[in-house]
Protein backbone atom coordinates (compact mmCIF):
# COMPACT_ATOMS: atom_id res chain seq x y z
CA UNK A 1 0.00 0.00 0.00
CA UNK A 2 2.60 2.47 0.75
CA UNK A 3 4.53 1.65 -2.35
CA UNK A 4 1.78 2.67 -4.27
CA UNK A 5 1.05 5.97 -2.74
CA UNK A 6 4.42 6.66 -3.10
CA UNK A 7 4.60 5.57 -6.67
CA UNK A 8 1.09 7.53 -7.32
CA UNK A 9 2.44 10.23 -5.20
CA UNK A 10 5.83 10.71 -7.44
CA UNK A 11 3.66 10.50 -10.71
CA UNK A 12 1.43 13.21 -9.39
CA UNK A 13 4.16 15.58 -8.28
CA UNK A 14 5.73 14.95 -11.34
CA UNK A 15 2.75 16.46 -13.22
CA UNK A 16 2.52 19.70 -10.93
CA UNK A 17 -1.69 18.07 -10.20
CA UNK A 18 -2.75 19.45 -6.75
CA UNK A 19 -3.86 16.38 -5.97
CA UNK A 20 -0.71 15.35 -4.73
CA UNK A 21 -0.09 14.64 -1.16
CA UNK A 22 2.26 17.27 0.71
CA UNK A 23 5.50 16.02 1.78
CA UNK A 24 5.03 16.51 5.13
CA UNK A 25 1.88 14.66 5.52
CA UNK A 26 3.98 12.16 3.00
CA UNK A 27 6.40 11.99 5.70
CA UNK A 28 3.71 11.93 8.98
CA UNK A 29 2.35 8.52 7.03
CA UNK A 30 5.85 6.84 7.11
CA UNK A 31 6.22 7.54 10.45
CA UNK A 32 2.75 6.33 11.62
CA UNK A 33 4.42 3.28 9.40
CA UNK A 34 7.41 2.83 11.02
CA UNK A 35 6.14 3.55 14.39
CA UNK A 36 2.97 2.02 14.81
CA UNK A 37 2.54 -0.48 11.97
CA UNK A 38 5.75 -2.20 12.37
CA UNK A 39 5.89 -2.43 15.91
CA UNK A 40 2.73 -3.98 16.01
CA UNK A 41 3.30 -6.25 13.90
CA UNK A 42 6.48 -7.78 15.81
CA UNK A 43 4.49 -7.31 19.01
CA UNK A 44 1.62 -9.51 17.43
CA UNK A 45 4.15 -12.28 16.12
CA UNK A 46 5.65 -12.11 19.37
CA UNK A 47 2.56 -12.52 21.68
CA UNK A 48 1.71 -15.55 18.99
CA UNK A 49 4.41 -17.64 19.19
CA UNK A 50 4.34 -17.65 23.24
CA UNK A 51 0.45 -18.95 22.38
CA UNK A 52 0.27 -22.11 23.10
CA UNK A 53 -0.50 -24.74 19.56
CA UNK A 54 -3.93 -26.32 19.66
CA UNK A 55 -3.79 -29.66 20.13
CA UNK A 56 -6.35 -31.28 16.70
CA UNK A 57 -9.48 -32.90 17.90
CA UNK A 58 -8.83 -36.39 16.40
CA UNK A 59 -5.58 -38.13 16.06
CA UNK A 60 -4.38 -38.77 12.38
CA UNK A 61 -3.08 -41.93 11.20
CA UNK A 62 0.57 -41.74 10.60
CA UNK A 63 0.82 -44.17 7.63
CA UNK A 64 0.07 -42.11 4.66
CA UNK A 65 -2.77 -43.15 2.42
CA UNK A 66 -3.48 -42.47 -1.30
CA UNK A 67 -5.72 -40.40 -2.14
CA UNK A 68 -7.49 -40.89 -5.78
CA UNK A 69 -7.00 -37.72 -8.26
CA UNK A 70 -10.25 -35.46 -8.22
CA UNK A 71 -13.09 -35.31 -10.46
CA UNK A 72 -13.24 -32.43 -12.95
CA UNK A 73 -15.94 -30.88 -10.58
CA UNK A 74 -13.86 -30.48 -7.54
CA UNK A 75 -10.92 -29.18 -10.13
CA UNK A 76 -9.05 -26.62 -7.71
CA UNK A 77 -8.90 -23.56 -10.88
CA UNK A 78 -13.03 -24.15 -11.58
CA UNK A 79 -13.46 -24.25 -7.88
CA UNK A 80 -11.80 -20.97 -7.38
CA UNK A 81 -13.33 -19.05 -9.99
CA UNK A 82 -16.74 -20.66 -9.47
CA UNK A 83 -16.46 -20.28 -5.70
CA UNK A 84 -16.11 -16.18 -6.52
CA UNK A 85 -20.03 -16.18 -8.04
CA UNK A 86 -22.76 -16.06 -5.30
CA UNK A 87 -20.97 -13.51 -3.18
CA UNK A 88 -20.67 -11.16 -5.91
CA UNK A 89 -23.73 -11.34 -7.47
CA UNK A 90 -24.61 -10.54 -3.42
CA UNK A 91 -22.91 -7.05 -3.66
CA UNK A 92 -23.24 -6.71 -7.70
CA UNK A 93 -25.82 -4.04 -7.61
CA UNK A 94 -24.93 -2.36 -4.36
CA UNK A 95 -21.77 -2.00 -5.66
CA UNK A 96 -22.42 0.18 -8.73
CA UNK A 97 -24.10 2.83 -6.06
CA UNK A 98 -20.49 2.57 -4.10
CA UNK A 99 -19.01 3.00 -7.13
CA UNK A 100 -20.72 6.10 -8.39
CA UNK A 101 -20.90 7.41 -5.03
CA UNK A 102 -16.93 7.15 -5.12
CA UNK A 103 -16.05 8.23 -8.10
CA UNK A 104 -18.98 10.42 -9.85
CA UNK A 105 -19.68 11.93 -6.70
CA UNK A 106 -22.69 11.16 -6.22
CA UNK A 107 -24.53 11.00 -2.92
CA UNK A 108 -24.72 7.94 -0.77
CA UNK A 109 -26.89 7.21 2.01
CA UNK A 110 -28.19 3.67 2.24
CA UNK A 111 -25.44 2.98 5.09
CA UNK A 112 -27.65 0.04 6.85
CA UNK A 113 -28.60 -1.74 3.58
CA UNK A 114 -25.00 -1.64 2.77
CA UNK A 115 -24.34 -3.30 6.63
CA UNK A 116 -27.07 -5.74 5.25
CA UNK A 117 -25.23 -6.29 1.91
CA UNK A 118 -21.96 -6.61 3.98
CA UNK A 119 -23.59 -9.51 6.65
CA UNK A 120 -25.09 -11.16 3.75
CA UNK A 121 -22.10 -11.28 1.63
CA UNK A 122 -19.80 -12.80 4.70
CA UNK A 123 -22.24 -15.27 6.02
CA UNK A 124 -22.38 -16.86 2.05
CA UNK A 125 -18.68 -16.63 1.87
CA UNK A 126 -18.76 -18.50 4.96
CA UNK A 127 -20.78 -21.20 3.77
CA UNK A 128 -18.97 -21.81 0.44
CA UNK A 129 -15.23 -22.17 2.49
CA UNK A 130 -16.76 -24.48 4.62
CA UNK A 131 -17.25 -26.87 1.19
CA UNK A 132 -14.15 -25.36 -0.53
CA UNK A 133 -11.83 -25.25 2.04
CA UNK A 134 -8.76 -22.66 0.71
CA UNK A 135 -7.64 -19.41 1.38
CA UNK A 136 -7.88 -18.47 -2.51
CA UNK A 137 -11.45 -19.49 -3.21
CA UNK A 138 -12.67 -17.59 0.30
CA UNK A 139 -10.87 -14.21 -1.42
CA UNK A 140 -12.19 -15.07 -5.28
CA UNK A 141 -15.11 -12.52 -5.11
CA UNK A 142 -12.28 -10.24 -5.58
CA UNK A 143 -11.66 -11.54 -8.71
CA UNK A 144 -14.92 -10.46 -10.44
CA UNK A 145 -14.91 -7.12 -8.38
CA UNK A 146 -12.00 -6.51 -10.27
CA UNK A 147 -13.41 -7.51 -13.50
CA UNK A 148 -16.63 -5.09 -12.67
CA UNK A 149 -14.15 -2.37 -12.05
CA UNK A 150 -12.57 -2.43 -14.84
CA UNK A 151 -15.68 -2.56 -17.10
CA UNK A 152 -16.81 0.61 -14.77
CA UNK A 153 -13.60 2.30 -16.11
CA UNK A 154 -14.50 1.39 -19.41
CA UNK A 155 -18.09 2.27 -19.54
CA UNK A 156 -19.54 4.54 -16.79
CA UNK A 157 -16.20 7.00 -16.62
CA UNK A 158 -15.86 7.74 -20.01
CA UNK A 159 -14.92 11.31 -18.57
CA UNK A 160 -11.38 10.11 -17.83
CA UNK A 161 -8.93 11.31 -19.95
CA UNK A 162 -5.32 10.85 -19.99
CA UNK A 163 -3.20 8.75 -18.54
CA UNK A 164 -2.86 10.03 -14.45
CA UNK A 165 -6.59 10.41 -14.07
CA UNK A 166 -6.62 6.35 -14.90
CA UNK A 167 -3.45 5.70 -13.14
CA UNK A 168 -4.98 7.36 -9.94
CA UNK A 169 -8.23 4.90 -10.71
CA UNK A 170 -6.73 1.88 -11.09
CA UNK A 171 -4.19 2.59 -7.94
CA UNK A 172 -6.68 3.33 -5.90
CA UNK A 173 -9.18 0.38 -6.88
CA UNK A 174 -5.74 -2.32 -6.83
CA UNK A 175 -5.57 -1.02 -3.30
CA UNK A 176 -9.46 -1.25 -2.78
CA UNK A 177 -9.37 -4.72 -4.34
CA UNK A 178 -6.60 -6.42 -2.36
CA UNK A 179 -8.00 -5.16 1.03
CA UNK A 180 -11.63 -7.11 -0.13
CA UNK A 181 -9.38 -10.40 -1.17
CA UNK A 182 -7.79 -10.58 1.97
CA UNK A 183 -10.58 -9.74 4.09
CA UNK A 184 -13.36 -12.29 2.17
CA UNK A 185 -10.04 -14.89 2.20
CA UNK A 186 -9.81 -14.09 5.80
CA UNK A 187 -13.70 -14.71 6.32
CA UNK A 188 -13.45 -18.06 4.51
CA UNK A 189 -10.59 -19.78 6.40
CA UNK A 190 -11.60 -18.92 9.63
CA UNK A 191 -15.16 -20.26 9.40
CA UNK A 192 -13.91 -23.40 7.72
CA UNK A 193 -11.45 -23.87 9.87
CA UNK A 194 -13.99 -23.26 12.88
CA UNK A 195 -16.13 -26.30 11.19
CA UNK A 196 -13.78 -28.71 10.54
CA UNK A 197 -12.88 -28.19 14.10
CA UNK A 198 -16.13 -28.60 14.99
CA UNK A 199 -17.37 -31.39 12.98
CA UNK A 200 -14.27 -33.72 14.23
CA UNK A 201 -14.49 -32.31 17.55
CA UNK A 202 -17.87 -34.46 17.93
CA UNK A 203 -16.63 -37.63 16.34
CA UNK A 204 -16.30 -40.00 19.77
CA UNK A 205 -13.09 -41.66 18.81
CA UNK A 206 -11.14 -44.37 20.98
Amino acid sequence: MMLVITVLNLALHHTGSSGAVPITWYFMLVFLWFVVSIPLTFAGGYFAIKMPIKDHPVKTNQIPRHIPPPPLAADPWLLFFAAGILPFGTVFIELYFAMTSLWMGYFYYLFGFVLLIGTLTMIINAELSVLCTSFHRGGSVALYVAIYAFGFLLCSLTSLSGFMPVLIYLCYMTVIIFGFYLSMATVGVLSSYIFVRAIFGAIKAE
